[in-house]
């Protein structure tokens, strides 16, 4: 009986193929796409309506310490909302208190303290001020961080959901928090606090294009001074704040030196160290460790969250920290809208909704997903790769579609190579529609 509904779907999909005008399947990909069928997880293409049971494939994830979910493009409303499920799903079924996300930790600190208070009356003001990449100012992302204000509503401090941001790219809040807690805590080093909080301020807004190498290991120098400054003055710090609020200033003066770091080794081509990536993984570590081992849903572009080691991801990171206790799902989609800058040349003009409307490259990964006629779907690399078909395929080097912020209109340009190892769970939409920035 199973081998007869498999045939009958490879002939649907055989079938349908042709009748699209489209090119027969070549035996090859006819085999693919069958056993793909027979592993797949079919999903309402409306991730708002996927119910507990449709999403017991997580129920292996309850354990993990952190699951890591990915995107193919920043501006999908489809992933957003699936991620916005998962994390309730996880919440409420599996105790995953820390939703951690790809976004400056400093402005995360502001949307935290509205979230634990519930405060949803701040949120959207919050996310339009405070939040530095469009990629999260969103009605979707909006609409989850709603959600944790009222999941939230009631609930003991150790039970609420929490909103942390783990990237390192600005300083545009950090020195002010520092200074904040430092100018109130009878400490002896206030001038030269202050001249270096000064100095990460003028730097880090521009750039740090005058410093030259020496010039900024002296500089990293005096930042590590600060850090030290503030770690001998645990208790006097502690006294007129918290322990929490001692723990959170000084991890703000590391991210001060890491957002220096990733600012001036970008300008350089040839650096080895992929310095944004590992110190989005130091910090996530850290929360973990902050917050006593709550667990973590962590919300990155799929290469972010990819066990990647060759380029130093964050995913690979992560795993080579926790090992099996991280979790990593990817997101792909074929066809259809997102929200990205267009590029073309050497020239950015501006953020819009992009579309794709043609078919995936021939005998890529997205091609196979699209052939299976099934509009939304998860599958598990593990059951997936124990086909010899597939393994074969890995090993030959199959293609898959993803792209960040920008796009070129030439989606050829944005296909890479494909490893299982990358994730442990891909969830595809075939379609994908652009998602809502807030005005």
């Amino acid at each position: 009986m199973r081998i007869s509904i498999l045939l009958l779907f490879a002939s649907f999909v055989f079938a349908a193929c042709k009748d699209d005008d489209q090119p027969p399947m070549t035996e090859e990909t006819r085999a693919l796409v069958e056993s793909l069928g027979s592993e797949l997880t079919s999903l309402p293409v409306d991730p708002n309506v996927w119910t507990d049971g449709q999403l017991e494939f997580l129920d292996e994830y309850a354990g993990k310490k952190v699951v890591g979910l990915g995107e193919a493009t920043h501006g999908t409303s489809e992933f957003f909302q699936a991620k916005h499920r998962i994390l309730k799903y996880l919440a409420e079924k599996h105790g995953f208190k820390v939703f951690a996300i790809e976004a400056d930790f400093g402005e995360s600190l502001f949307i935290n303290e509205a979230v634990m208070k519930s405060d949803k009356s701040q949120i959207e003001s919050l996310m339009k001020n405070k939040m530095h990449f469009w990629t999260w100012k969103t009605s979707e992302v909006r609409d989850l961080l709603y959600w944790m204000c009222d999941y939230n509503v009631g609930k003991p401090m150790n039970e609420k959901l929490q909103y942390w941001g783990i990237d390192c790219q600005f300083n545009t809040y950090h020195p002010d928090q520092v200074w904040n807690v430092l100018s109130t805590s009878d400490i002896t080093f206030g001038t030269f606090a202050q001249s270096v909080l000064n100095e990460v301020r003028n730097a880090s807004a521009n750039g740090f294009k005058d410093y030259s190498q020496a010039t900024f290991d002296a500089y990293l120098k005096n930042v590590d001074a600060l850090t030290d400054s503030i770690h001998k003055y645990e208790t006097r710090i502690t006294e007129h704040s918290s322990a929490d609020q001692y723990e959170v200033t000084l991890q703000l003066a590391r991210v001060i030196r890491q957002v220096s770091e990733v600012t001036y080794y970008s300008r350089k081509q040839t650096q080895s160290k992929n310095y944004r990536d590992i110190y989005m993984a130091e910090n996530t570590e850290w929360i973990f460790q902050h917050l006593s081992s709550r667990k973590i849903v962590l919300w990155a572009h799929n290469y972010h969250i990819s066990n990647y080691p060759i380029s130093q991801t964050l995913g690979s990171n992560l795993a080579t920290t926790y090992q099996d206790d991280y979790a990593k799902v990817g997101f792909l989609f074929s066809t259809g809208s997102f929200t990205a800058v267009t590029q073309e040349g050497d020239q950015f003009k501006g953020l819009t909704s992009q579309t794709i409307d043609t078919d995936p490259a021939p005998a890529s990964l997205n091609d196979v997903m699209h052939k299976t006629g099934t509009p939304a779907f998860s599958v598990s690399m593990q059951k997936l790769t124990s086909h010899g078909e597939w393994a074969s395929e890995f090993n030959k080097g199959i293609k898959y579609f993803q792209m960040g912020a920008v796009y070129n209109n030439s989606p050829q340009d944005y296909y890479g190579t494909f490893e299982p190892g990358f994730f442990d769970r891909l969830i595809y939409f075939d379609k994908s529609t652009s998602a809502t920035q807030l005005r």
